[in-house]
């Protein structure tokens, strides 16, 4: 009996991309093909977030067993606090710009920060969130005019203003 039937599908000769899977499977397991076929189906073919997920991790080592086969470096992923990130990796989970977390490192204020011979700046991730914690970086830019009006830098008029740069301007 074709996989196409077990499912409840009506066309005998539909081509099922799982029937090659379901049948090295079954060889090597000793159950029926079709029963894996369906258990298969059921898995992969399921709304639930169980599902979602068991065909992401499929899709991620599909990519990784071909990746690896045609010799593709897979760019690896920060794993923890202790691996070293870029600057411009660094400067994204501050929110600020790459020089900036440079200039950083290159003061000694980013703990643990190492340079290359190459002069490639390395910092390990757990600094970069310890300086975001102790500087409660928000990660959003600050509206400079809302800050300005809170320190009171624009209570004075553009008269005001106007009169004393033109004080200033005698005055020299």
């Amino acid at each position: 009996m074709s996989t196409a039937t077990t499912l409840g599908k009506t066309s005998t000769h539909r081509y099922d991309p799982l029937g090659p899977l379901a049948d090295a499977i079954g060889s090597m397991t000793g159950a029926m093909s079709d029963q894996v076929a369906n258990a298969l189906h059921q898995v992969l073919e399921a709304t639930t977030p169980q599902s979602r997920n068991a065909r992401l991790q499929l899709i991620r080592h599909l990519v990784d067993i071909e990746s690896q086969t045609v010799g593709i470096e897979m760019p690896k992923a920060v794993d923890s606090a202790t691996d070293l990130i870029s600057t411009a990796q660094a400067a994204e989970l501050l929110g600020y710009s790459r020089p900036y977390v440079a200039m950083l490192i290159d003061q000694n204020k980013l703990a643990g920060a190492t340079v290359s011979a190459g002069g490639h700046r390395r910092v390990s991730c757990a600094a970069v969130l310890d300086w975001k914690a102790k500087h409660q970086v928000t990660g959003k830019a600050t509206d400079l005019r809302t800050e300005g009006e809170k320190a009171g830098a624009y209570k004075s008029t553009e008269a005001d203003v106007m009169r004393r740069v033109k004080a200033l301007a005698k005055s020299r």
